[in-house]
Formats: structure tokens, sequence, C-alpha cells
């Protein structure tokens, strides 16, 4: 298959689905900079800890959303990294009482996990 080609269905959609994770990042960090501009946080040096981390995971997502799109083999493996450690947000989202949303999380990282393994993913990266 040449690097023309069209994506597979598979690697198509998890491209988009770890770039859409990089979108709701920014929005959430975007959310919670907002809030603590306007509010003194509790604990400054952990609130711009907490920004930066969210920072740095969307910029990762992004970058290996769409490095996925171009048929990168090398983004797969952390692109998965970054969806397992999706799955311990869940677990802590559940301890907070957060249960939806810590299933919709979980849910997500577990379908992009499937879609990275997938016979046609593989094939797509490694030709």
């Amino acid at each position: 298959m040449s690097a023309t080609a069209e994506l597979p269905a598979p690697l198509k959609w998890a491209a988009r689905l770890v770039f859409a994770e990089a979108v709701a990042v920014v929005v959430t960090v975007t959310g919670l900079a907002y809030r603590w501009l306007r509010e003194t946080p509790a604990d400054p040096l952990g609130t711009v800890g907490v920004l930066l981390y969210a920072a740095i995971m969307a910029g990762a997502l992004a970058g290996l959303g769409v490095a996925l799109a171009r048929r990168k083999p090398r983004a797969r493996a952390p692109a998965i990294v970054l969806q397992l450690l999706a799955v311990v947000v869940a677990y802590y989202l559940v301890m907070e009482g957060l249960v939806v949303l810590s299933l919709a999380v979980a849910a997500l990282a577990l379908l992009v996990i499937t879609l990275l393994m997938l016979p046609a993913t593989t094939a797509a990266l490694t030709s």
C-alpha cells in the first residue's frame, strides 16, 4: 500500500479520536485556567502544574493524531500509552464521583486502543 493510498477506516477513526481527545483537553484546560484566573487557587503551584501537564498532554495527543493520520508507525505505541493513561484518569474520576464522565473516558480510550490494534491498522502502518 502506498503512502498516498487512503487510510483504512480503523486507522482513520483512531487518528480522528486521538485528535478529538486533544481538543477536549484544550477546552478543559481553558475552562480551568479561566476559573483559576477568576478565583485565587488554594495551591498556585499545583494549579500551574495541572495546567502544564494538561497542555503537554494536549500537544502530545494532537501530534500523535496527526502522525497516525500520516501513517507514521512510531506513533502507535505512544498513542496506546496515552490511552492507558486515560484509563487511569477515568479511575480517579470515579473516585471524585464523576462516574458517567469516567465511563466515557474509559470507553473512548479502550475504543482507540482497539482501533490501533486491529489488523487493518497494523497492515497500514507497516506497509
